[in-house]
């Protein structure tokens, strides 16, 4: 069990961005004037997969796979994760809001481009992992000393 809550515990900040994106795409998308349902569906559509994607991250950090707080091991990992976590949220939405599933029409062109975009996601993503990672840290340090 004790291993297990320590998964949980290490996956936690990756897993937080990566929900919180989501949280933020969801009320973009009601800012803009979408409906409150389908603002939701982009909140879980993408944030479910890039907060997967976030938790293996830092469960991949924790385990020695990955080092640390270095740049271009992310943006490697994100160049795969986040165009398929986009895909994911492109499929999901389409099969909730028109009822079957719809690929993007230019699919390679998707990917590339949601590629390309991984890099802006890569360096706000590392940022604030890192900073949340250090939070918990230091405040399961002071736990851990009393």
């Amino acid at each position: 069990m004790a291993i297990r809550e320590g998964l949980v515990k290490e996956a936690v900040p990756g897993a937080f961005v990566g929900l919180a994106a989501g949280l933020i795409a969801g009320g973009l998308a009601a800012l803009v004037g979408q409906p409150l349902g389908w603002a939701l569906v982009t909140t879980v559509a993408l944030g479910l997969p890039l907060g997967a994607f976030g938790g293996g991250f830092s469960l991949l950090v924790a385990a020695g796979r990955l080092p640390a707080g270095r740049f271009a091991p992310v943006a490697l990992y994100w160049l795969v994760a986040f165009p398929v976590a986009r895909l994911v949220h492109e499929i999901t939405v389409s099969l909730v809001l028109a009822g079957q599933v719809r690929l993007p029409p230019d699919l390679a062109g998707f990917l590339a481009y949601q590629g390309i975009v991984s890099l802006g996601w890569a360096i706000g993503f590392l940022w604030l992992h890192e900073r949340i990672a250090m939070r918990l840290r230091h405040r399961l340090g002071a736990t851990a000393s009393r």
